[in-house]
C-alpha cells in the first residue's frame, strides 16, 4: 500500500469527525503526511470535539470549519469520506483527478446529544478512538497512541 503525501478527510459539517481524523493523522505522522479536513457544509466549532481531542494533547480550539469549495482537489492524493453525505460531494470534487477515494462509515457522536453529559462525551471519545484505529489500520502506527 502506497503512502499518500496528502490526505483530506471529509464529513457533513467539518465540526467533529473530519477535523478529528485530520488531527489524529497529523499526530501520528507530523509533517510526513499533510492532512486537512472539510465538510459538505461549513459547520461550527464543537466544544465536545475540542475537549476529547485535548485529552490526547491535541488542540483544535482554533479549528475553522470549511467546505470542499475552500480547497483545491489537486492538493490531495487521498480523500477519505466519513459520512454518506460527503461521499457524493467528494466524487464531484475529485472528478477527473487521480486521487484515491475511500469511505469509512464513522459513528456520529451527536446521536447521543440528548443523554447525560458523560454519555455524550463518551460518544465523542468512541468516535475519536474509532478514527484512531482506522488511521492505524490504513497508515500504520508511527507514534504510540495514549
Amino acid at each position: 500500500m502506497e503512502m499518500p503525501k496528502s490526505v483530506l478527510f471529509s464529513c457533513t459539517m467539518n465540526s467533529i469527525r473530519s477535523p478529528m481524523a485530520a488531527a489524529l493523522l497529523r499526530r501520528r505522522y507530523g509533517k510526513a503526511i499533510a492532512a486537512d479536513s472539510c465538510g459538505v457544509y461549513e459547520g461550527y466549532l464543537d466544544p465536545f470535539m475540542v475537549q476529547v481531542m485535548e485529552e490526547w494533547g491535541v488542540d483544535l480550539a482554533a479549528h475553522e470549519p470549511k467546505s470542499f469549495a475552500d480547497l483545491d482537489p489537486a492538493s490531495f492524493d487521498l480523500v477519505i469520506t466519513l459520512t454518506r453525505d460527503a461521499q457524493g460531494d467528494a466524487e464531484k470534487f475529485l472528478a477527473g483527478k487521480s486521487a484515491e477515494l475511500l469511505y469509512w462509515d464513522t459513528p456520529n457522536p451527536t446521536d447521543e446529544m440528548f443523554g447525560p453529559r458523560d454519555l455524550r462525551i463518551q460518544a465523542y471519545r468512541d468516535c475519536r478512538n474509532f478514527l484512531d484505529r482506522k488511521i492505524a489500520e490504513r497508515f500504520g502506527s508511527v507514534k504510540s497512541a495514549p
